[in-house]
């Protein structure tokens, strides 16, 4: 089992986090397997029990493991959720790979009456409440701006916890999953407003994405588009193969 690379600038808790990953998006490690204990990992690693503990934690954040007082940790067995998909990343989880810090730097949300674009996109009727909840996040500038809308299934809180916070953790928390992504990648100039929030000053191509979430029954329940600088971001995708 490879160690810990002393030459790569990544934190160490971000490299093992990395390797249990792996292990379990590979099917190594699969749902409802006990993983070794901290003090095994430690020594099968070569690094402290803080490390671990914090690769760990990171992990039963995103929602790929599960720790249980008295028991032990274990690859979470859930419902279709975002950590289930190889190719779907969050931001956070992006930047968070290459050993960046992430956060929100703004954020709103509202409800608003569905358009005739956001009605045919998910099949309702015009003047149909939806969520719109608009985000500029990034490392120490601006990298994207995502504009979500979502169908009322839930409440939706107005505070900075979730604003700033996860989207699909939250979702997760209330049980809500999602059993299909579709996403529509293209270079576009993105309108003025965004290229203002992104701090770009020129009209070059950026990196536009769609993102299309269904619930269980193939019915959508969350729509996005975002805008990436491409200065400053490229998009990774990373495909793993599943023996059944």
């Amino acid at each position: 089992m490879p160690g810990i690379n002393l030459i790569d600038k990544q934190p160490f808790y971000v490299q093992i986090r990395n390797m249990i990953k792996q292990k379990i998006e590979s099917g190594d490690w699969k749902e409802g397997d006990m993983i070794p204990s901290e003090k095994e990992l430690s020594e099968t690693y070569g690094v402290s029990r803080v490390t671990i503990r914090a690769a760990i934690a990171q992990l039963v954040k995103e929602q790929y493991l599960t720790r249980r007082a008295g028991y032990g940790t274990t690859v979470l067995k859930t419902q279709s959720s975002m950590s289930n998909f190889t190719l779907i990343q969050s931001f956070t989880n992006e930047m968070n790979e290459m050993g960046l810090p992430s956060k929100t730097m703004d954020a709103t949300l509202k409800l608003i009456p569905a358009d005739k674009i956001l009605a045919s996109i998910f099949k309702i009727n015009e003047g149909d409440m939806l969520y719109n909840l608009q985000r500029v996040r990034g490392t120490v500038i601006p990298i994207l701006y995502s504009d979500t809308y979502m169908i009322p299934v839930i409440e939706l809180p107005n505070t900075k916890e979730f604003l700033y916070g996860s989207l699909y953790q939250y979702l997760s928390s209330k049980q809500v999953f999602f059993n299909i992504f579709e996403e529509v990648v293209s270079a576009v100039i993105a309108p003025k407003n965004v290229r203002n929030l992104l701090h770009i000053y020129d009209e070059s191509p950026q990196l536009k994405r769609k993102r299309y979430a269904y619930d269980a029954s193939n019915k959508l329940i969350e729509y996005t588009e975002t805008y990436y600088n491409a200065a400053h971001y490229e998009y990774r995708t990373r495909l793993f193969y599943r023996r059944k």
